[in-house]
């Protein structure tokens, strides 16, 4: 009996190990894996989808570096309250009086309009987002407000092609 569990553990530490080496050969030599991949061609930016399966950006508002969590489903470009501070849009004394509805039920927001929302190389000026009330999301969305307004946006597997 005590082969046999030997004998287990040893499967699962060589599973983990294997499975750690191939997740090591996707990514490139010195890549950090929790930043996400971007590759830019012919005007057109694409990305790779992380472990989940989701889409995950650095963009860039007012010259400032936001990680975003693209989403289609997201009517606007939706800001947590931190990041909303800390790009000066809003402060705790602001009037959050507009009403969105997320995943988690209606919360407050403010609306507010991004000067420019850049990734990588496509750049789309005057964006209208909301931030929301400061607790109410973790991540930031990058919404149709902003997706909208691109020639194309298509995904194939794992990778997003975004394109002005």
């Amino acid at each position: 009996m005590i082969k046999i569990i030997l004998l287990a553990a040893f499967a699962v530490i060589g599973a983990v190990y294997m499975a750690s080496e191939l997740g090591a050969l996707r990514q490139p030599k010195g890549a950090d894996p929790a930043r996400p991949r971007l590759a830019e061609s012919d005007g057109a930016v694409t990305l790779q989808a992380d472990a989940d399966g989701h889409f995950r950006v650095d963009a860039t508002i007012g010259g400032r570096r936001v990680p975003m969590l693209v989403d289609t489903g997201a009517t606007v470009v939706a800001l947590s309250f931190e990041q909303g501070e800390a790009l000066g849009l809003v402060s705790g004394g602001d009037r959050f009086d507009a009403r969105v509805t997320t995943a988690n039920g209606g919360v407050r927001a403010k609306r507010v309009v991004l000067r420019d929302v850049r990734i990588g190389s496509v750049k789309v000026l005057d964006v209208p987002a909301v931030v929301l009330t400061r607790g109410a999301m973790n991540e930031n969305l990058l919404g149709m407000s902003f997706l909208g307004r691109l020639r194309r946006v298509e995904t194939a597997r794992d990778r997003l092609t975004l394109e002005r």
